[in-house]
């Protein structure tokens, strides 16, 4: 099954969103700007009755404790236009471990309306189109913090024209890469937030409600039973609950503060002019590392940013003795001819260094944020022994450890060939580990560690041409382990895969994964390996399980090779069937992909 997708330039997409809000010509508050979507998607959707896909939001996702993305089929049994939502009634999942309320109110973005309907009188490319529109406004035009502003003012004259030169600029790669970077993580994760926070209080509002209707059971305890107030479809009555999350009232308020920050700094690069002085502060910060580096050398800056390979040394505060140690435990790993620059801490290193340059890490905690220069054909080595790494219990203050300072979506994004070894990668505080873009990532020795509660966070994900060398690694507590998109490969050696809800993830046949030496272990998972689209002849079911790796090859000789065991797993193989997939696979990828353009921090290059 296909869904309408649209591919239009940014300017065209921008003028169709003027084109609702600037018709009448009049001065329009943020206040305004909703209603005139209402008007907008009452004139041309569809009130009733025609089919869509419904991709899961990851908030969602994440309190049903689901895959994400997860995406259902059904169809809309009311359009709530002043809510800009839909009645969607589920008629279709493609897991069926997957159980969710028959009927739920949803928002209308996250339906893409099938090509394929039922009821060939309505008018549902209209209904698509308009869908799409509204879609991209609140992606990329309308901010989380906009309803906010003060009715007295013209949101369209304020920040429509701004915002439309912005979104222009991240597309068309007009800004810094750096200022780019920053402005893209800002956004995400403002538009996290804001769905965190509708989850959370309506919620909280549902839970004030049901708190209401106990009382008022108690008061006529001694009469009748008092008439129950029904629920709306898809709220949150017990047994049919998609909006309970076990988040305190405390989170609510941190989310807001966290909101607030991002929008007085966002506000700020809004604006053309700062961001020319940001983007100059930058550069003038990289210059000034440069030149205290080569301040003893002669000629204009760009000689001296063309040098030989360095390696950095960067270790956190310890006695002298330890730090004299470390010192000699790199002094057999460097050569004697390469330069060594000590630097004081991790992300500072990565600010500056360049192609070929190697990192060195002591133990204790290395923490980076808003990675952008991490240079194509380096490395990160830890200052440690490998068995220490890969031990069953091992002691993360003594060890090298990789992790966020804040919480980023994900902790490192490679886009070229790079090389990590004898590290511990802590990702409990981010969505996502590693998104290998493009180039072959080489990881050595090292240990990945997720939050073992998050139904949606992935430790390594492959995007297509990306090539991935895993050796004597585990990756623990995960949702999904290792996620292979298509034409992708992996070569896997001694790698324990522990604690994950999925092992590996081979979602499609053009992905190629050898398992070397049947040394590969899957430990503790509920699933561990996951293949979806595979064509099963003779065969009407949607999935079927299979206890060994040469059970699964048997579909695709040529790129699956070598074997693995299964340890104390839920289940070891499944098999989605590719003739009852829900959706086409081209729209399935694409709707992949679609979560990963946000994130195009191409910190590796």
């Amino acid at each position: 099954m296909d869904v309408y997708t649209y591919e239009k330039s940014y300017l065209e997409r921008l003028k169709e969103a003027e084109a609702v809000l600037l018709w009448e010509n009049a001065a329009i508050p943020a206040s305004q700007v909703r209603l005139e979507w209402i008007s907008y998607i009452e004139l041309y959707i569809e009130p009733t009755g025609w089919q869509a896909m419904w991709k899961i939001p990851r908030v969602i996702c994440e309190d049903l404790k689901l895959r994400y993305p997860t995406i259902v089929f059904g169809y809309v049994d009311q359009v709530i236009s002043d809510e800009l939502k839909a009645v969607f009634v589920v008629t279709a999942v493609q897991d069926q471990d997957v159980h969710l309320p028959e009927s739920n109110e949803v928002s209308l973005i996250d339906l893409w309306p099938t090509r394929q309907q039922e009821n060939a009188a309505l008018n549902v490319e209209t209904t698509a189109e308009c869908i799409d529109r509204l879609r991209f406004f609140y992606a990329h035009v309308w901010m989380p913090w906009d309803k906010d502003n003060d009715d007295d003012r013209d949101w369209v004259q304020m920040h429509l024209e701004a915002r439309i030169q912005l979104a222009c600029d991240l597309r068309k790669n007009r800004l810094s890469r750096p200022l780019a970077l920053h402005m893209r993580t800002l956004l995400m994760e403002a538009r996290y937030i804001q769905q965190r926070l509708e989850y959370l209080e309506l919620d909280l509002s549902d839970a004030e409600d049901e708190e209401s209707d106990d009382e008022a059971v108690e008061l006529n305890d001694n009469g009748a039973d008092p008439p129950r107030k029904q629920p709306k479809t898809g709220g949150s009555p017990k047994a049919n609950n998609l909006n309970k999350s076990l988040l305190p009232v405390t989170d609510l308020m941190c989310l807001h503060l966290r909101l607030a920050i991002i929008r007085s700094e966002f506000e700020i690069l809004e604006n053309p002019e700062m961001r020319r002085a940001y983007s100059e502060m930058q550069s003038n910060v990289l210059k000034r590392h440069l030149l205290q580096r080569n301040r003893n050398s002669i000629g204009p800056l760009m000689q001296q940013v063309e040098r030989k390979p360095m390696c950095h040394l960067v270790t956190v505060p310890k006695e002298l003795q330890t730090q004299i140690e470390l010192l000699t435990m790199a002094k057999k790993l460097v050569p004697a001819q390469q330069q060594v620059q000590l630097g004081n801490s991790l992300q500072d290193v990565l600010s500056i260094s360049q192609t070929n340059d190697d990192i060195l890490l002591s133990p204790g905690e290395h923490t980076i944020k808003f990675l952008e220069h991490l240079n194509d054909n380096g490395s990160i080595k830890g200052l440690i022994a490998a068995e220490a790494i890969i031990a069953s219990n091992p002691e993360l203050a003594k060890l090298p450890v990789v992790c966020s300072s804040d919480e980023d979506s994900t902790l490192m994004v490679i886009n070229g060939d790079y090389t990590l070894s004898n590290l511990v990668l802590d990702c409990r505080h981010v969505r996502r580990g590693i998104l290998l873009r493009f180039g072959t990532l080489t990881i050595r020795s090292c240990r990945i560690l997720g939050d073992g509660s998050s139904s949606t966070q992935e430790a390594i994900v492959c995007m297509p041409q990306a090539k991935l060398k895993l050796e004597n690694c585990v990756v623990e507590n995960f949702a999904v382990g290792i996620s292979l998109r298509s034409e992708t490969s992996a070569d896997l050696s001694k790698m324990t895969i522990r604690k994950c809800k999925t092992g590996l993830e081979l979602l499609d046949q053009t992905s190629k994964l050898i398992l070397r030496d049947n040394n590969c272990i899957f430990d503790t998972c509920k699933l561990g390996i996951l293949a979806d689209g595979i064509a099963l002849p003779n065969s009407t079911e949607k999935t079927i399980a299979l206890k060994h790796f040469s059970e699964l090859q048997r579909y695709n000789e040529e790129n699956w090779l070598g074997n693995c065991m299964f340890i104390n797993c839920l289940r070891n193989v499944r098999v989605y069937n590719q003739s009852e997939q829900l959706l086409a696979k081209r729209t399935h990828q694409n709707l992949l992909l679609e979560d990963m353009d946000g994130e195009n921090k191409e910190n590796i290059n």
